[in-house]
This record gives structure tokens, C-alpha cells and sequence, in this order.
């Protein structure tokens, strides 16, 4: 079983991913992502990163941050067989609310990611893998 074990960190400490995309130019980008159990958003990150990694817009929508703009976003993790088109959005406010926990956030992940895969957490760290 592939695992990416991460220990909380922040202030307050908090569950967070290391997860690859691949941009429009085909380069690969790994992003540090807050984990939010309770999005229903499969990724939200900066709307600058937002326009490298979006190969087409989807829909906008209103959110408690604001207006956030939806697109297909290519994941791409190999290591835990995460190679998905998923809607992400971008949306600069809910990237700066991850980041008030910490600076190496850029943005946020969700449930319809999470349920790709295996997760949960303990005391000290925050896990996903891939299912038996």
C-alpha cells in the first residue's frame, strides 16, 4: 500500500497533503494543501495558480470567501494513483485562510479528493493511501 504520512503543523496545527498537478504546459507542480474535510471542493488554491492549472473553465460560484471560479484541473500524483481531471477552483481569500495557519499552504483540499483514496489521522499526523 502507497502512504503519505504528514505531521500536523501550523498554527493551530493542521492536516495538510503534498498532491502533484500537472499545469497546462504539461510540467508537473506540487502543491502543499490545508485538508479540509468538510469542502466540498476538490481542490481551491491562489487564482494565479488556478490559471496555470485550469485547462478549461467550468462554473462560478458564490462561497462564504466570495466568488470563486471552477475549471478542470488535471491531478497528478502517480505515486498514489491519482492521475484524475478533477473541478478545482481558485479563489485568493480561501488560499490566504489556509495560509493564516501556515505560509506553505496554497490552498485548500477536499472530500471528493480524499474519497479517491484511504485517509484519516491520529494524535501527531494526517494519512491517505491507496485501497487495498
Amino acid at each position: 500500500m502507497i502512504e503519505q504520512r504528514n505531521l500536523y503543523k501550523g498554527h493551530p496545527l493542521r492536516p495538510w497533503l503534498k498532491l502533484g498537478f500537472m499545469d497546462r504546459d504539461g510540467l508537473q507542480i506540487e502543491l502543499d494543501l490545508l485538508v479540509d474535510t468538510g469542502s466540498s471542493h476538490a481542490v481551491v488554491v491562489r487564482q494565479e495558480l488556478f490559471e496555470k492549472l485550469a485547462s478549461r473553465t467550468t462554473r462560478k460560484i458564490r462561497s462564504n470567501f466570495g466568488d470563486m471560479i471552477g475549471g478542470w484541473i488535471q491531478l497528478y500524483s502517480k505515486e498514489l494513483g491519482l492521475v484524475e481531471l478533477v473541478e478545482g477552483f481558485g479563489c485568493d481569500e480561501m488560499a490566504r485562510s489556509a495560509m493564516r495557519s501556515s505560509l506553505d499552504f496554497d490552498g485548500v483540499v477536499g472530500l471528493p479528493v480524499l474519497r479517491m483514496l484511504e485517509y484519516g489521522g491520529n494524535h501527531d499526523s494526517f494519512w491517505i493511501r491507496t485501497p487495498n
